[in-house]
C-alpha cells in the first residue's frame, strides 16, 4: 500500500470512524413466506459484524417487532443472543386482520444508524379464523386533470363466493394517526362498495368496518394508492457523462405501485440517429454503454413490456470532469479506469481507496499524467460484499465514487444435504444427513432448517429474501430490491451482472467524506446491550430535583434472584445492569437517600421502541390477501381443528360472544383508563355490585368471569397466569387490592379477550383487571405509602416455544396427530457442525403428498454465510 501524509491522515480518521461505528447486522430465518392469523412464526436470528460477517459477540439482546398494516407495532419480543445466535417464536392470534405486515428485528447498537439497514420484511397474514370475507380492491385514479377524487371499487364476498349484498360499511382514511376522512356506504347487489377519496390522499390506508352475513364484525385494512405511469431513470456510472468518453448508463424501469417492470429502448442524438440500444432484465434493471458527445442532447425511447411507450432525456454531456469504468467480472481483481477531461490532467497524484464502512482494504496512488488511469484491485482479500472505491484528490477530496458488489467463493460455505431416500409416502420418517465440505477442527457452523409442503405454501417465492441477500446486500442498501434472493439463486455463480446494475442504479449506505471528522469523533447515542438492565432517575418527592448517590434495591417479585444494590451517581441516575429475566416479571425497587429517608420517588426510564416509517418495501403491501391465499386458509381449517383437539391452539373466540356483556346496561367510568376505551370489556362491575363487600377480594371472588383468587392474587383460568391489576392508569401489584377500599372504586373492567388484551403489549398477557376510582386519583388507603418506592414490568427475554413434533413410530396419541395437514412440517433452529462428522436430524411427512422443500441455512465462525434447498416428492 502507498503511505502518504494524506493517506495516513485518511487512514487514522477511518480508523477512529470504524471504532466508534461498528457495522452490527441481523438476519431472521423464518419458517416459511406467509401465514394465517392462528399459526406460529417460528424463526432464528443471525446477527454477525462487518463486511466479514463473522458472529456478533456485541449484543446479547436482539429485539424482534410484528408491525401491522396500520404502521403500529403488534407485537414486540426480546431475544437473548449467545454469540450471535437466538430463537423465537410470534404467535399470531386469530383476531388480527389479514393483510401486509412487517418483521422487523434490530438490536440497540444498530440504533445508531439509519433503521433502512434493519431486517425489515413484509410478510402476509391471511385470517379464515374470525374473519371469512375475501376482498378484491380495484384502483381507479382521477382521469381528468379538474377531477379532485380517485375511486376506490372494493368487492366483498364471503369464502363460498357469495357477494355481500347492501351491507352497511363504515370507513375512516388515516393519514399516519390523523383521520382525514370517514363516513358510510352501502355495498350494491354485487358485493361492490366504492369510495370516492381526495386525490392529494396517496399513502395511508382505508380503514373499513362491517358484518358479515353470519354477523362477525370484520375489519379490512386498504392500503391507498398513488396514481401515476410508468417510469424510467437513466443514472450514469460514476455520475456523470464525459465528453468522447465511453460511459456506462445504469438504467431502472418502475411499475406506478414501485414494482420493475421490463423494458426495450434506444438512444437517439440530435439527428435521431440510434447510438445504442438496450433491454432490462425481467426486473427492469440494466445497462447500456455507449460514446456521448458535448454538442449532442440524449433522448431514450423506450416501450415497457405491458405496450406503453415513453421517452426520456439522458444528463447533459459534460466538458470537465472525471468519470469512472468499473469491471467486477474478472475472477481474481477489479479494474477501475477512470478517465479525464485536459483541463484535470495536472500532474498531480490521486488515490484510490476501497473500503466498508471505514474498514480499508486497498490503497494505491497514481499521477494524473494522462486522460486515463486504470487501477486493478486484487480480489484475494476483498470478503464477498459490497465496497465503497473513491478517487481522493491529492488534497484527500473525493473527486468519484463507485459503489461495487465483490464475489470470493472462499466465504460461502460449502454445504450439502441429503436424504436416505428420494421419495417417500404419507407419515413417513425422512432422515436428513448435513456436511460441510470444508471442515476444521477449530470451526463450527450453527444452522437452521425449515421443512415446508410447497403444495400447502402456494404462492411460493423463490428469489424471497434469504441470508445471502440480507446479510450482503439489503444490510447496505436503502430503498426497496425487489425480488433480493434472485441475485443469489445459485450460491456457487452469484448474479454479478444483474449485481452491478443494481449497484450503479441504487443508493447506498456510504461514508460522507465532507462529514468524517464529525462522524469519527461522535459518540454513539446507543451502546451494545449485552444483558437486560433497568435504569432511571431518583427525585425529591414531588420535586424535579435529583437525589445524588441515593441506594436503591431491585427486587424480584417471583424470586427469580435475590436482591440487588446499586448506588446513584451524582445526577441521580442509576443502572441495574446484566440482569436476565423472563418477559412480564415484575420488580420492585426501592430507594433512599444518603441519609436513608425515603422522602424520594422514582422515575423509571420508558422502553422506546425505534419510530415506526413508511414500509420501504411498500410495493410488496397488498389489501388482497384473503382473496391470494383462499386456498390456505381452506387447507388451514383442518389443521387448526386437528391442534385445537390437541391443546396446541385456543378454540376462535368469535366477537359475537363478547357482544354479550355489552348488551348489559353496566357502564364503566367515564374516567376510565381503560386504553380499548371507557367500557369495552369482556365484563364491567359497577359501585353497586361492590355495595355489600366488606373487602375488594370477597367481592371478585366468583364474580368475574374466567378468573380465580389464588393467595388473593388474581389468575386467568386460561392459561393460569396471573392477571395485571390497574388502578386509576397504575400498574399495580395484585397483592395490592386488598388495599383499596371498596367505597371509593366506581367501576371494575376484566380484559381476558385477545381483542382487549392486545393494545397493553406484555402487561396483558394473563389479561387485566381495570379499576377506576370515584376521584380518578389513586387514593388507596393511609398504609399505602408510594414514596421511596415503584414497581416496574420492563420487557424480559422471550420464553420460548417447542415446535411440535408427532412421531409415528411410536403407538401414542399424544405424540401424533389424527389428522395431519401441517403447513410448516418441520422447524429445526438449533443444528451445529463442529467436526467431519457433520450432524442430522429427522422428522415425518403429514398426510398430505406434494413436493416437500428442506431450506438449511447458517453461519460459521469464519463468517462464511450457507444455504442450500433440497426437495423431494412425497407420493
Amino acid at each position: 500500500m502507498a503511505q502518504t501524509a494524506v493517506i495516513d491522515n485518511v487512514t487514522q480518521k477511518l480508523d477512529t470512524y470504524l471504532s466508534n461505528n461498528i457495522q452490527e447486522k441481523i438476519y431472521l430465518h423464518l419458517d416459511k413466506q406467509h401465514y394465517s392469523a392462528g399459526e406460529t412464526i417460528w424463526f432464528k436470528a443471525y446477527t454477525t459484524v462487518g463486511i466479514e460477517n463473522l458472529l456478533s459477540n456485541m449484543s446479547g439482546v436482539g429485539y424482534v417487532e410484528l408491525i401491522g398494516p396500520e404502521k403500529k407495532i403488534i407485537k414486540s419480543l426480546t431475544i437473548p443472543m449467545t454469540a450471535g445466535l437466538g430463537i423465537g417464536d410470534i404467535e399470531l392470534i386469530d383476531t388480527l386482520t389479514e393483510g401486509s405486515y412487517r418483521i422487523r428485528a434490530y438490536t440497540n447498537w444498530m440504533r445508531n444508524n439509519d433503521d433502512a439497514y434493519f431486517y425489515d420484511r413484509t410478510i402476509q397474514i391471511s385470517n379464515g379464523r374470525s374473519d371469512n370475507v375475501v376482498s378484491t380492491t380495484s384502483f381507479i385514479p382521477a382521469s381528468d386533470p379538474a377531477e379532485k377524487k380517485n375511486t376506490y371499487v372494493i368487492n366483498l364476498k364471503n369464502f363460498a363466493g357469495a357477494p355481500l349484498i347492501n351491507t352497511n360499511v363504515q370507513y375512516r382514511i388515516y393519514m399516519g394517526d390523523k383521520t382525514e376522512d370517514k363516513g358510510r356506504e352501502k355495498t350494491d347487489d354485487k358485493g361492490d362498495l366504492t369510495l370516492k377519496t381526495d386525490k392529494k390522499l396517496t399513502s395511508g390506508y382505508i380503514l373499513l368496518t362491517f358484518e358479515s352475513t353470519d354477523k362477525r364484525p370484520v375489519k379490512k385494512i386498504i392500503p391507498l394508492q398513488k396514481p401515476s405511469d410508468n417510469s424510467l431513470q437513466l443514472l450514469p456510472e460514476g455520475g456523470i457523462l464525459l465528453d468522447n468518453t465511453l460511459s456506462k448508463i445504469g438504467v431502472k424501469a418502475l411499475k406506478p405501485n414501485g414494482m420493475g417492470i421490463k423494458v426495450k429502448g434506444k438512444v437517439m442524438d440530435n439527428k435521431k440517429e440510434v447510438v445504442a440500444e438496450f433491454e432490462t432484465n425481467e426486473l427492469g434493471i440494466g445497462s447500456f454503454t455507449f460514446n456521448p458527445f458535448k454538442d449532442q442532447q440524449y433522448m431514450a425511447e423506450v416501450t415497457f413490456e405491458d405496450g406503453s411507450v415513453s421517452s426520456a432525456k439522458l444528463p447533459e454531456t459534460q466538458s470537465s470532469g472525471i468519470s469512472v469504468a468499473v469491471n467486477p467480472f474478472m475472477q481474481d481483481r477489479i479494474a477501475a479506469q477512470y478517465s479525464f477531461s485536459p483541463d484535470r490532467v495536472d500532474q498531480k497524484e490521486v488515490y484510490l481507496l476501497v473500503q466498508h464502512l471505514g474498514e480499508l482494504l486497498y490503497v494505491a496512488k497514481q499521477k494524473v499524467s494522462k486522460s486515463e488511469l486504470l487501477f486493478m484491485i486484487p480480489k484475494k482479500n476483498l470478503p464477498t460484499g459490497i465496497y465503497q472505491i473513491t478517487l481522493l484528490s491529492e488534497a484527500g477530496l473525493p473527486l468519484v465514487e463507485r459503489m461495487v458488489f465483490s464475489s470470493n467463493p472462499q466465504n460461502i460455505l460449502p454445504l450439502k444435504i441429503s436424504t436416505d431416500k428420494t421419495d417417500y409416502t404419507t407419515r413417513s420418517k425422512v432422515n436428513v444427513r448435513l456436511d460441510d465440505a470444508i471442515q476444521e477442527a477449530s470451526n463450527f457452523a450453527s444452522l437452521s432448517a425449515s421443512v415446508i409442503n410447497l403444495n400447502r405454501n402456494e404462492p411460493y417465492d423463490k428469489d424471497a429474501p434469504n441470508i445471502y441477500s440480507q446479510l450482503l446486500l439489503s444490510s447496505d442498501i436503502k430503498g426497496y430490491i425487489e425480488r433480493p434472493g434472485y441475485y443469489f439463486e445459485n450460491p456457487d455463480s452469484i448474479n454479478i451482472t444483474d449485481l452491478d446494475n443494481l449497484m450503479i442504479t441504487q443508493g447506498w449506505r456510504k461514508i460522507e467524506w465532507q462529514k468524517i471528522d464529525s462522524l469519527a469523533n461522535t459518540k454513539p447515542a446507543f451502546e451494545p446491550e449485552k444483558m437486560l438492565s433497568i435504569k432511571g432517575v431518583v427525585r425529591k418527592y414531588a420535586r424535579k430535583a435529583t437525589v445524588p448517590n441515593a441506594k436503591l434495591q431491585l427486587i424480584s417479585t417471583r424470586n427469580f434472584m435475590d436482591f440487588i444494590d446499586t448506588t446513584a451517581n451524582a445526577d441521580g441516575r442509576f443502572n441495574f445492569d446484566d440482569l436476565v429475566f423472563p418477559d412480564s416479571v415484575k420488580f420492585l425497587i426501592s430507594a433512599t437517600d444518603e441519609k436513608g429517608k425515603k422522602n424520594v420517588e422514582i422515575d423509571i426510564d420508558p422502553t422506546v421502541a425505534p419510530f415506526v416509517k413508511e414500509n420501504k418495501n411498500a410495493p410488496e403491501e397488498s389489501s388482497n390477501v384473503n382473496f391470494t391465499f383462499q386456498k390456505t386458509i381452506k387447507e388451514n381449517q383442518r389443521m387448526f381443528a386437528e391442534m385445537q383437539q390437541k391443546g396446541l391452539l385456543e378454540k376462535t373466540i368469535f366477537l359475537e360472544e363478547v357482544a354479550i356483556t355489552r348488551r348489559v346496561e353496566k357502564k364503566a367510568a367515564e374516567n376510565s383508563r381503560n386504553l380499548n376505551g371507557s367500557g369495552r370489556a369482556d365484563q364491567i362491575l359497577t359501585e353497586e355490585d361492590l355495595q355489600t363487600c366488606p373487602t375488594l377480594e370477597m367481592c371478585l371472588n366468583g364474580r368475574l368471569m374466567g378468573v380465580y383468587f389464588q393467595g388473593g392474587i388474581p389468575y386467568n383460568t386460561r392459561g393460569n397466569v396471573p392477571m395485571q391489576v390497574v388502578y386509576d392508569g397504575m400498574y399495580i401489584e395484585a397483592d395490592q387490592l386488598s388495599m383499596i377500599n371498596t367505597f371509593d372504586i366506581e367501576s371494575i373492567e376484566v380484559l381476558r379477550s385477545p381483542m382487549y388484551t392486545a393494545i397493553y403489549g406484555s402487561y396483558g398477557g394473563g389479561g387485566l383487571i381495570v379499576i377506576s376510582s370515584k376521584t380518578g386519583k389513586a387514593s388507596m388507603t393511609s398504609n399505602f405509602d408510594p414514596k421511596g418506592i415503584a414497581t416496574a414490568t420492563p420487557k424480559g427475554f422471550h420464553l420460548n416455544k417447542t415446535f411440535f413434533k408427532p412421531d409415528y413410530e411410536v403407538n401414542d396419541p399424544e405424540k401424533a396427530f389424527a389428522r395431519d395437514y401441517r403447513s410448516t412440517i418441520h422447524w429445526e433452529p438449533n443444528l451445529l457442525i463442529k467436526d467431519e462428522k457433520g450432524t442430522n436430524f429427522s422428522f415425518f411427512t403429514s398426510d398430505e403428498k406434494g413436493t416437500y422443500q428442506i431450506t438449511l441455512e447458517g453461519v460459521d465462525t469464519k463468517g462464511r454465510i450457507g444455504r442450500k434447498v433440497l426437495k423431494f416428492d412425497v407420493k
